[in-house]
């Protein structure tokens, strides 16, 4: 299956470097976790090293190309520099392959850096990427124009792929929606415009035009502009916009030239190029020079592909191009496949031309599928999937990012609980090894492991004064109270709670109230939530109504209420001090509702959280949406849709802008509850199980299947990650 290597580049420069995120996706959009076992969420953030030398190698390279080639090449040169770039100057051949040496030295240089934050692109791309005889895609996706000039393909991670291809993808795009009358079509369908330029000779490539299977192809009379015109807006529609001739850019502004007087932008053509693209154009191709800003105006139209040059090109090698390209394309390959091996089919041109074949560049609108030939009909209405952690990871780039800066390492079994110190320097961890261990927030480092519990360590919680308590599953079933002397780097058992019947002995779930005087906790057997008095030693109410496992209870941190979710598909709400049922937010409710609730098929409940003011209430569980709930009006507020499997963990930081959620797939996932957007995805190998923010809110704390808690931190735009 077709693999996608997403790298998206922020905002930078050489002599800072670039924020770069990666994301590794199955065609279609499905993470690569989902289709291979274990693996975690194939999204990392880093950055792209400081280069000195990259820019004044490529300039170098650029400036031998145009003066070779000026005048044998596809250039319309602007009327404010024609006097100067038509005048050729003979380049020794020498000098000009040096160049090109000197770029890929300095381009592979760059790229080998051994900084830290860029080594992890690197090896991420090779290990979820394995050397196989399938197709990769890789899309490059950045708003700066020279990175879009650089020659990718030169990159030591891409060799050895044998059907590898890279695309440029815009910052912004969305997908097209077809007409309602867009016709099935059979051939593909190529208008096709070539120019009558003195010094242009297309007759080559309207040959190859003519003669390709599976095609109906249109050539309007370039001396009459209004037929132009009118063919884009063609109601049968085109799959191919097909151009030979001149082109020049001036920055994002493309320039081309039908005849030698008559020039076209993009914008002049925008309507009738929007009628054609809602009646299935999904393929532009300019044979022509400097092309970048011609892909730059369609990409804004959020054309499907486009195929541009990205320097001046010497007029034989285009022709040479293009028709090894349609006869690859037109054989069944794919665009992609088509294009890699149209370019490696031409080495022997760089001989003439160092560093010709870096030219030709495919442009992809990543909401959008490659076009196919022959062609599949047109299946009404047409749905192509987004790649949204591309997308999150461009979000989180512009706005600053969650970046991993340690993993904790110890514990035998998974991690089952995490919880950070009310002063935020120490983290909690409790364990399936029936363990707590804590750690040194801000140093990641280990401290002391804390043992007595006979079972599970299924949760454990800081009080406001910083005691810890901890709580365990069967055989043992008591809540612990631990005394905590951080300077001496010193731990006492304070307390045991133990229930007084055997039912008691499941504990999933604990928490304190406000002011660290009782706790809650949630049981298994007899799917209760108890609530002790610290003080006292006792417990002091039984709320009784779910008919299934409590798995979460919280404390409102205002009104003192709780809130429990279970395996029953519900959602309470609790007076404690009354020691009733206020009201089912989810889920059956009513006299009946026991009964129903046992039969009941809605999602089972497994985390909740809510915010420090307590205006919002977050739940997951079973189904893979975050529900976020308006507590005031106990009104489902949105749904949060993005996890692939069940959702065991949610928090929602200290500001009660952005929650996190973690699951059976790996992922964590930060969300910005204003809009319901996801902003960055994050992961372990395997489940997450816990998460938990520091006071200030700057730092995520996840516990996970995998043995490991790992230490994320927010990193501003601007600022520089570890």
């Amino acid at each position: 299956m077709t693999k996608i290597a997403i790298f998206t580049i922020g905002n930078g420069d050489f002599n800072t470097g670039f924020l770069m995120g990666l994301a590794i996706r199955e065609e279609g959009g499905n993470p690569l976790c989902e289709v291979i076992g274990k693996l975690p969420l194939c999204e990392v953030i880093g950055k792209l090293p400081q280069s000195n030398d990259i820019s004044d190698a490529y300039q170098s390279w650029q400036c031998h190309f145009k003066k070779r080639e000026i005048g044998n090449s596809r250039i319309k040169a602007s009327p404010a520099i024609a006097q100067k770039t038509l005048t050729p100057a003979e380049e020794n051949i020498k000098n000009w392959k040096e160049s090109k040496e000197k770029l890929q030295q300095a381009f592979k240089q760059w790229l080998t850096s051994e900084c830290r934050e860029f080594q992890k692109i690197r090896e991420t791309f090779l290990r979820h990427l394995p050397h196989k005889p399938e197709e990769i895609r890789v899309f490059i996706q950045t708003s700066n124009l020279w990175l879009k000039k650089l020659p990718w393909n030169e990159w030591d991670i891409f060799e050895g792929y044998a059907q590898l291809e890279i695309a440029l993808v815009p910052p912004e795009y969305s997908r097209i929606n077809l007409a309602p009358d867009a016709i099935a079509r059979e051939k593909v369908r190529i208008l096709a415009i070539l120019s009558t330029a003195k010094d242009i000779n297309p007759e080559e490539e309207k040959k190859e035009l003519e003669r390709l299977l599976h095609a109906e192809t249109c050539f309007p009379n370039p001396h009459e502009p209004a037929q132009l015109y009118d063919a884009l807006q063609d109601d049968r529609g085109w799959d191919i916009l097909f151009f030979s001739g001149h082109s020049y850019s001036e920055g994002e502004i493309g320039n081309f030239f039908i005849t030698d007087d008559y020039g076209l932008t993009i914008s002049e053509l925008k309507i009738s190029l929007r009628k054609a693209l809602t009646r299935g154009l999904q393929l532009a191709i300019f044979n022509s020079c400097d092309g970048l800003g011609l892909a730059k105006e369609l990409a804004d139209l959020n054309i499907p592909q486009v195929i541009v040059m990205r320097e001046p090109v010497p007029g034989d090698y285009a022709v040479a191009f293009i028709k090894k390209f349609l006869q690859e394309f037109s054989q069944g390959k794919s665009l992609y496949v088509a294009m890699k091996e149209a370019k490696d089919s031409l080495e022997c041109w760089e001989k003439q031309y160092p560093g010709v074949s870096w030219l030709p560049i495919l442009c992809q609108n990543p909401a959008q599928t490659p076009l196919i030939w022959p062609p599949r009909p047109i299946k009404m209405p047409m749905t192509i999937p987004v790649f949204s952690p591309s997308v999150a990871i461009k979000v989180a780039i512009k706005q600053g990012i969650w970046q991993e800066v340690a993993t904790l390492t110890g514990h035998s079994s998974g991690v089952k609980s995490v919880a950070v110190s009310p002063d935020g320097r120490m983290i909690a961890s409790g364990s399936f090894d029936q363990t707590i261990k804590l750690w040194d927030l801000e140093k990641g480092e280990f401290k002391k492991t804390l043992k007595g519990h006979t079972g599970t360590v299924t949760s454990v919680q800081f009080s406001p004064d910083g005691i810890l308590a901890s709580a365990s599953f069967f055989p043992d079933g008591t809540i612990k109270l631990w005394e905590v002397d951080e300077e001496q780097n010193k731990v006492e058992l304070q307390t045991t709670l133990r229930g007084n019947d055997w039912v008691a002995l499941a504990i999933w779930n604990i928490a304190f109230n406000p002011d660290g005087k009782y706790i809650a906790s949630g049981h298994n057997v007899d799917s209760t939530i108890k609530v002790w008095d610290i003080e006292r030693e006792k417990i002091i109410a039984t709320l009784r109504g779910h008919v299934w496992a409590v798995q979460a209870v919280i404390f409102h941190p205002q009104d003192g209420s709780i809130i429990s979710s279970s395996m029953d598909g519900t959602i309470k709400i609790w007076d404690p001090e009354q020691e009733q049922l206020s009201q089912t937010l989810v889920g059956p409710s009513g006299w009946l509702s026991p009964a129903q609730a046992w039969f009941s098929q809605d999602v089972e409940v497994y985390s909740l959280a809510i915010s420090s003011d307590g205006e919002i209430l977050a739940s997951g569980g079973s189904e893979d949406v975050i529900k976020i709930w308006r507590w005031r009006d106990r009104q489902l507020q949105q749904t949060l849709k993005g996890h692939s499997d069940t959702i065991q963990a949610v928090a929602i930081a200290p500001d009660g802008k952005t929650l996190a959620s973690g699951g059976r797939d790996h992922t964590i996932r930060i969300w910005d509850l204003s809009t319901g957007n996801t902003l960055q995805t994050l992961g372990h190998s395997d489940t997450v199980n816990s998460l938990a923010f520091s006071p200030d809110g700057q730092t995520l704390i996840s516990g996970s299947q995998d043995k490991t808690i790992k230490i994320w931190r927010w990193f501003p735009e601007g600022s520089s990650p570890l």
